[in-house]
């Protein structure tokens, strides 16, 4: 596995990023987007999977338990949620303490089990991160962004007293007062406007839009799921939407197939490739590569170049001119 961050455009990297073993759990990779500053990130990559150990020892269960058993993973999930929740709450209550008010999203995988052919993949995503498995030579998206252009989570935002408003064609959320500024015809922004204005909707940290503890405009709850690795999965790519914004899934996964084998230069190409696109954020890109692969990664690679070979073919073929018989138009139907 590799890992690429770049400041990029922006003023400061506020990205930050996680490779760690969790002993028999199993081994976490995460992306962690920071925005507004970066104690939360940093707050979130130091803190996070410690509180998942943690949660995983104080859950119902035999001591017996892994990660790749079925009594293990429902107490892993359960740990995983859970673990968001703590951390969430001890970020805020050092925000409240510090006077920061920045916030980070947060994905986090964890592959648990000792058998490469049984493995378990747990994603635990908070934001608008992005996992991405490569199946074959397909893009197979293993996370959904929560952002506020989402009906369901405009609804939940909304519910909790807060607003979702389109700027320059981005969906954002912030609280009523701040859409109400933001939506008013006569209200300009200014450097005394303290309102939060974000394109993400779940986040850690954030205590501006966390002012009601039981019904926070932004939701720590992170979507858990769990899948079994399958025969022609490959690798995972992780990153941030700074990498989204400006890459489809399958671009991507095409960029990291070209250098199957070499997870350093496939994680530097999606980087650099986001930024020559045009990306004016952050971007980090996790590439985890499946080495036990190595036969299946060479072909899905020698396929998809053969594959768009072939597309590129089909493209600049001429198309054929649309034959119209005059004698079938009816002048007044």
């Amino acid at each position: 596995a590799h890992t690429e961050s770049w400041q990029g455009k922006k003023d400061s990297q506020e990205d930050r990023f996680l490779t760690q073993r969790l002993g028999k759990l199993g081994t976490a990779f995460g992306v962690f987007d920071g925005h507004g500053g970066v104690h939360a990130a940093e707050y979130v990559a130091k803190h996070l999977t410690g509180n998942v150990v943690r949660c995983w020892q104080h859950q119902k269960g035999s001591a017996r338990d892994t990660s790749d058993s079925p009594a293990g993973a429902k107490k892993l999930v359960a740990a995983l949620q859970e673990a968001f929740d703590v951390t969430d709450r001890d970020l805020l209550q050092l925000a409240r303490r510090k006077k920061y008010s920045d916030g980070s999203t947060a994905l986090l995988l964890i592959f648990g089990g000792t058998d490469v052919n049984n493995l378990l993949l747990y994603t635990a995503n908070l934001g608008d991160c992005r996992a991405v498995l490569c199946r074959g030579v397909a893009a197979v998206r293993l996370t959904e962004d929560h952002r506020p252009d989402r009906k369901d989570e405009q609804r939940r935002i909304k519910e909790a007293g807060g607003g979702c408003f389109q700027m320059c064609g981005i969906w954002r959320c912030c609280t009523a007062a701040g859409a109400a500024r933001a939506t008013s015809a006569h209200a300009g922004f200014s450097d005394s406007d303290t309102n939060t204005y974000l394109s993400c909707s779940r986040s850690l940290g954030d205590p501006e839009l966390k002012m009601n503890a039981d019904r926070p405009i932004l939701s720590n709850v992170p979507e858990v799921e769990v899948r079994k690795l399958q025969a022609e999965d490959l690798f995972v790519v992780i990153a941030c939407d700074g990498v989204w914004d400006v890459l489809s899934d399958q671009q991507a996964v095409d960029l990291v197939l070209q250098h199957w084998g070499d997870p350093a230069a496939a994680a530097s190409t999606i980087v650099r490739t986001a930024l020559s696109n045009g990306s004016g954020d952050n971007v980090t890109a996790q590439v985890i590569m499946f080495g036990w692969r190595a036969a299946e990664g060479k072909e899905a690679k020698t396929r998809r170049e053969a594959a768009k070979l072939a597309e590129e073919e089909l493209a600049r073929k001429p198309k054929e001119a649309i034959k119209v018989d005059e004698d079938d138009l009816d002048m007044f139907s």
